[in-house]
């Protein structure tokens, strides 16, 4: 292997000694790779970093340091300094150096895969020179085949140009195609039902459009006739007031020919002769009664005493 992978590879497959690197235990049972483990061991551990209570002189110090590494031998900038400037700063200063080091570790994994690839073109050519085979011994067709399987292990990702790989990458380029068919088949049957939905809904929206139309015509058509009804009882009634009003007329009138109030005949003084009459009547009506008890008793006056006396008995018994 070359000096270019056995420097790469300290940093990136085998533990790194400082502090910061991942643990022993995340490094051995991770399920993603060990490079993409480290990615996120140090997200986590950035993030840690910028949780812990650390003081402002503390970050002042890391901030400087930053700066100074970032700007070299150009002049920093000159800024506040304050509470809330350092807290921005500090922050920004984590998420730098964390991207930096994530940019190595890629710059490095990329190298290695270079030179896989460029072993592995070795390897193949080896054989093809073994066999007896080169590029230029090569149909059009055997070249055009190879390089589509070169383009084909680069869109695949593949690490080796074995035909299990490339038949483990095509299987699971399948289930992705069938998964999202899936997707789609589940959108295209969510599609339908809300069209099947609309479809009543308007069908719906149809039947209260007509319905809505109907009570409008019946309530203008009640209205038009409620109106033509008040017209013709107020057609009646301003008839019969004028018909009131001539009466009231011709009875004033003819209440003047009589010259009532100069004939003392108001209602004060009628109420007082009725009054006076139905008194007069009451009396008459008591003498009669008291008329009609003796009317009964006999002529002779010795036949009427004897007459009063058989009453008195009767009423003592």
């Amino acid at each position: 292997m070359s000096q270019d992978i056995e420097d790469a590879l300290p940093s990136v497959f085998l533990k790194p000694t400082i502090q910061s690197c991942i643990p022993e235990e995340l490094y051995f049972t991770s399920i993603t790779s060990p490079e993409e483990s480290y990615y996120t061991y140090l997200l986590n551990e950035s993030f840690d970093e910028n949780e812990n209570n650390v003081s402002e002189a503390e970050k002042w110090k890391f901030i400087d340091s930053w700066l100074k590494s970032h700007f070299k031998d150009e002049r920093i900038p000159l800024f506040e300094k304050n509470s809330a400037i350092a807290s921005a700063l500090y922050e920004m200063a984590l998420f730098n150096k964390q991207q930096d080091a994530m940019t190595e570790i890629i710059i490095k994994r990329q190298k290695i895969q270079t030179m896989e690839y460029r072993t592995e073109a070795k390897r193949i050519k080896n054989i093809l020179d073994t066999v007896g085979l080169s590029k230029e011994d090569l149909s059009k067709n055997g070249v055009h085949s190879l390089k589509t399987l070169t383009s084909l292990a680069t869109i695949l990702g593949l690490a080796d140009t074995e035909r299990s790989s490339y038949l483990s990458a095509l299987a699971q380029l399948n289930l992705d195609i069938l998964r999202v068919e899936r997707k789609n088949n589940a959108i295209d049957r969510s599609i339908k039902s809300m069209e099947i939905q609309i479809q009543e809904a308007k069908s719906k929206n149809e039947k209260l459009n007509k319905l809505l139309y109907n009570l409008r015509e019946r309530w203008d058509s009640k209205e038009e006739e409620g109106l033509r009804l008040w017209k013709r009882n107020m057609h009646l009634l301003s008839q019969k007031g004028k018909e009131y009003q001539d009466r009231i007329i011709k009875l004033e009138r003819k209440y003047d020919e009589l010259n009532v109030e100069k004939g003392g005949l108001r209602f004060k003084e009628l109420k007082e002769k009725e009054d006076h009459v139905n008194a007069l009547k009451q009396e008459v009506g008591m003498k009669e009664a008291k008329l009609k008890t003796y009317q009964i008793m006999p002529a002779d006056i010795i036949l009427a005493k004897l007459k009063m006396d058989e009453a008195k008995q009767k009423l003592a018994s």
